[in-house]
């Protein structure tokens, strides 16, 4: 994990390896791997999102209630790594959104696919929605930059 130089800096980067199973008959990453890889580099930059240091479920959860996802170039399999930049555009009282890109980790010109997901924390026994605390937003904040530009349908 990371932070790049620059107009990137508030971002999270994670390296990632794309794996034979990810690749579909059309030789690309199919589109379900990369909610994936969204994932995998959140829960890497964010890991206390609904579990605590030895892996328990916390009080807290966060779900994911919209995801947005503008696929731009194929990412085909190879033995070098892409990474995927996470960032917070927005903060609300219980919900955060994510921002995402997709590139290629030497050359990053190359932008594999750029996305928003929008997640909500829940309190674990009631289901309802449930506040940050200071420290939850904190380590959010930490992170703020403008909403990654996506297409409009």
């Amino acid at each position: 994990m990371s932070a790049p130089e620059g107009p990137r800096s508030h971002r999270g980067r994670v390296e990632m390896p794309v794996r034979w199973s990810d690749v579909d008959l059309f030789g690309h990453v199919n589109n379900a791997a990369y909610l994936r890889y969204l994932d995998d580099a959140r829960f890497t930059l964010f890991p206390s999102m609904g579990v605590d240091e030895n892996g328990a479920l916390t009080a807290s959860m966060l779900v994911v209630v919209k995801h947005e996802i503008d696929y731009l170039a194929p990412l085909t399999f190879r033995a070098a790594p892409f990474a995927v930049e996470v960032w917070v555009p927005r903060m609300g009282r219980s919900s955060v959104d994510f921002g995402y890109e997709i590139l290629d980790a030497a050359d990053q010109a190359t932008v594999y696919l750029r996305a928003r997901s929008r997640m909500v924390q829940l309190d674990q026994k009631t289901h309802l929605s449930r506040p940050f605390t200071p420290d939850e937003r904190a380590a959010f904040e930490t992170y703020l930059e403008d909403a990654p530009a996506l297409r409009g349908w």
